[in-house]
């Protein structure tokens, strides 16, 4: 268990310093999070200034179960594509920036971006795949208890896990969403899951972020009815230090999966990374 966690740390301390050659990359989740935001922002806006528009939400949400109306699971459906789009568009520049430079090369902003829109299609018939299976995921999980429920979690967990290097086989080769799923489950099945090892270690700086955040948030929020200049500095801080973590352990995680891939997929070491390190990650597990 001990070396499994040093294995991980090592691999986010060696992420790490690939992020320091290419800060750059920081740019993306950023991008992406702006995108999203602009977007549901829109169609809010949209509401609020349609009286049919908001006539049609209001015929929805203001029943005792809107989960039972189809028009719900028809919007729920359309936000997820939306949602996968975006994230997908980015994760996808992400990823060729991390490719680029594991390749040797000096990636910017725009070469991801243009990655990205060459494999426009690619993104688009794999953004509608994942939003239907998550569609089909959360109507089955609304109408099931108990152990079917947690059931349909777990087919979930295996779908991420299946899929794990799909996005850098749709960038790197230009497949369909079949073919990279294909490709996919065979590099997880060829590592035996150790290929997410490196996660443990990017959950641990994750958690570690928290626990010093947290606490310096929730003294700002009970600070604040008594000295609201303290308050509010005080939780602009926890506010902060939670996002700027989460923006630094997304893009790790996305150069993790970059690295990973090259060696689970093209059997090569990528640079800036120590070899002992890949090839421990992919060790079969002896038990």
């Amino acid at each position: 268990m001990i070396e499994k966690l040093e294995r991980a740390l090592a691999l986010g301390a060696a992420c790490w310093k690939v992020l320091l050659l290419d800060k750059e990359m920081l740019f993306f989740p950023i991008m992406s999070a702006l995108a999203l935001a602009l977007v549901i922002g829109s169609g809010g806006w949209a509401i609020y200034t349609t009286p049919e528009l908001q006539a049609f939400f209001q015929s929805i949400f203001d029943s005792e179960q809107p989960d039972q109306d189809p028009r719900f699971w028809a919007l729920m459906f359309v936000f997820l594509f939306i949602n996968y789009f975006i994230m997908i568009f980015f994760n996808a520049a992400l990823l060729g920036c991390a490719l680029i430079r594991f390749a040797g090369g000096d990636p910017t902003v725009m070469d991801g971006l243009s990655l990205s829109m060459r494999r426009l299609p690619q993104i688009l018939l794999w953004a509608l795949v994942t939003a239907f299976v998550g569609w089909v995921l959360q109507l089955l999980e609304s109408r099931l208890k108990g152990l079917m429920r947690f059931f349909i979690n777990l087919l979930g967990a295996g779908w991420a896990v299946a899929t794990y290097f799909a996005v850098p086989i749709l960038v790197v080769d230009g497949v369909g969403p079949v073919t990279a799923i294909k490709r996919s489950v065979q590099a997880v099945r060829k590592t035996w899951g150790e290929a997410l090892i490196g996660h443990i270690g990017l959950g641990a700086l994750n958690f570690l972020v928290l626990i010093v955040a947290m606490p310096i948030l929730m003294l700002g929020i009970f600070s604040f009815e008594q000295n609201p200049a303290l308050g509010s500095g005080l939780a602009t801080v926890g506010v902060t230090l939670i996002l700027v973590g989460s923006l630094v352990v997304t893009t790790l995680s996305a150069i993790l999966r970059a690295a990973l891939y090259i060696y689970a997929v093209e059997g090569e070491m990528p640079l800036n990374f120590d070899s002992r390190l890949i090839r421990n990650a992919f060790q079969p597990d002896k038990r």
